[in-house]
């Protein structure tokens, strides 16, 4: 887990890219979690998970928590939608317990983007936290990891 401080620009982070461009994701390690950012434009396939086909729901063993902070997603829950269909919008988050059915979409025209939290720690997930833990192995160029503090320490 890590142990060092890690302060980045959050428009910095770097990202991978899925659905032809449409989804990129980025993602930091914290000790019993790890947050996935995630940045969608509107596409005209439900996007999923990665173990999951296009257009298909994504089960998993993670609590996943996500919080809208730009745009709005429909998720729909279940098998079939049986746990039934939200509109998640900017401000508003919504829970998914862990092995529950789930598929999302952008809604609208404009860019989505959230931030997911998966506990425990989504080991299937760690690569998109790479440039964190290159950071942490001391391997990394300088532009990741503190910077100066705004106020210096008393």
């Amino acid at each position: 887990m890590p142990a060092k401080v890690y302060k980045v620009r959050f428009e910095d982070l770097p990202r991978q890219s899925r659905f032809g461009g449409a989804m990129q994701e980025s993602a930091v390690l914290m000790d019993g979690a790890l947050l996935k950012f995630a940045w969608g434009k509107p596409f005209p396939v439900a996007m999923t998970g990665r173990a999951a086909p296009a257009g298909k729901p994504d089960v998993h063993p993670w609590d996943q928590l996500m919080l809208m902070l730009k745009g709005k997603v429909e998720v729909t829950l279940g098998e079939d939608g049986c746990l039934g269909t939200y509109e998640v919008a900017a401000g508003e988050l919504i829970y998914i317990p862990s092995n529950v059915p789930h598929i999302g979409r952008t809604l609208g025209d404009e860019e989505a983007i959230g931030v997911e939290v998966f506990a425990p720690v989504r080991d299937d997930y760690l690569d998109m936290a790479e440039h964190q833990l290159a950071y942490e192995r001391g391997d990394t160029a300088e532009q990741w990891g503190p910077r100066e503090p705004a106020v210096a320490a008393e």
